[in-house]
């Protein structure tokens, strides 16, 4: 009688737990250059809505594409397009969250190659 009695627990759903990966590559190609870094750019990529999404918390950059190659051209040219962006202001115009991106920048690229 008095396992009769006893409530069966409501059987919750577990939630899907979004698969995030590393992203971090040393070298990234943009347009006409190709930046080196002193050590991996660590970044997340994971999939939304359909959409593979990488992106630098960091920066404050991402990039979307329908594949991960998409994706990984798209954070390329964003960063390529922050880099030239920072380093063209100077550090007077630059809000303090602005500064400390542009430092963070120019300290993890070691060197830009730039192709013809």
């Amino acid at each position: 009688m008095k396992n009769a009695l006893l409530k069966k627990k409501a059987r919750t759903r577990k939630r899907k737990r979004k698969k995030v990966y590393l992203f971090s590559p040393k070298v990234i190609n943009g347009k006409d250059r190709q930046y080196l870094f002193n050590f991996p750019l660590l970044s997340v990529m994971g999939k939304e809505n359909g959409h593979y999404v990488i992106e630098n918390t960091m920066l404050s950059i991402f990039g979307v594409g329908r594949t991960e190659t998409e994706a990984m051209r798209d954070f390329a040219e964003v960063f390529d397009e922050a880099y030239r962006w920072y380093s063209e202001l100077p550090d007077e115009a630059l809000t303090p969250k602005m500064l400390r991106i542009k430092t963070m920048l120019s300290n993890t690229v070691k060197g830009i190659i730039v192709t013809p």
